[in-house]
């Protein structure tokens, strides 16, 4: 006759799936909002010189999401606004394999706003330590604030910001 396990310990690891399937599902729910607050129009940006210090900050600006919270961190463009020189949005990957291996800067198409056009994108991006995106803002084309998007390669977003063009 076999020994009768407690109950407590079957039921040990049962409550322990259920705790991180409801992290999951919070976590998921946590980037959706997140999301949803990257789909609104732009309206402020944080001002930054040619050099990328940070003038005047926008703390909705350059948040990193739910999904790469402490392993991916953005500093805000420069310079920002632009009058059309080339434009740096600077990150660190904190943790090495903690984000797909590209990442992608896109915004949204000024001609067809359900469109995004492709800014910028970086392979081997997993790699702890600093990375750029450089674009120029020729590629948006038009006057006015605009919303950039960070996306990991499997179409997940990871921050977004605003950037003016003047």
């Amino acid at each position: 006759m076999m020994p009768s396990i407690p109950r407590r310990t079957l039921l040990m690891p049962t409550l322990l799936a259920l705790l991180l399937m409801a992290g999951c599902d919070t976590q998921r729910g946590d980037q959706e909002t997140f999301v949803e607050m990257a789909n609104l129009p732009p309206k402020n940006f944080a001002r930054t010189d040619a050099v990328g210090n940070v003038l005047e900050d926008d703390p909705d600006d350059w948040r990193t999401a739910p999904f790469f919270a402490g392993k991916i961190s953005f500093r805000p463009p420069y310079p920002n606004p632009t009058t059309g020189e080339p434009v740096t949005l600077s990150f660190t990957v904190l943790e090495f394999n903690a984000i797909s291996n590209r990442l992608v800067l896109r915004t949204r198409d000024p001609g067809d706003p359900n469109r995004l056009i492709l800014l910028d994108d970086l392979t081997n991006a997993n790699e702890t330590g600093g990375h750029d995106f450089r674009f120029a803002p020729g590629l948006i084309g038009v006057t006015g604030l605009h919303r950039l998007f960070v996306f990991d390669g499997l179409g997940e977003l990871v921050t977004y910001g605003d950037l003016k063009l003047e």
